[in-house]
């Protein structure tokens, strides 16, 4: 079982943020226009997820050990 209690790295990298929430505004509003639906709200939700997905892909590059490490 994993500790969850380890730290973790929380340095934050702005860099490529606005791109992150860009893309998924569009994708989101892409597909309300797909669907006939309300776009505000649907490029909400894609910003929401593409940051959320974001955070996971780097909670989970955190999650790598050196390999000589005994931990």
């Amino acid at each position: 079982m994993k500790n969850l209690f380890k730290k973790q790295n929380t340095k934050t990298d702005f860099a490529n943020l606005s791109a992150i929430v860009t893309s998924g505004s569009a994708a989101g509003i892409a597909i309300a226009n797909h669907l006939n639906k309300n776009q505000q709200t649907a490029g909400i939700i894609g910003v929401g997820l593409s940051l959320l997905v974001t955070g996971l892909l780097i909670a989970l590059d955190d999650e790598k050990f050196p390999s000589d490490s005994k931990s």
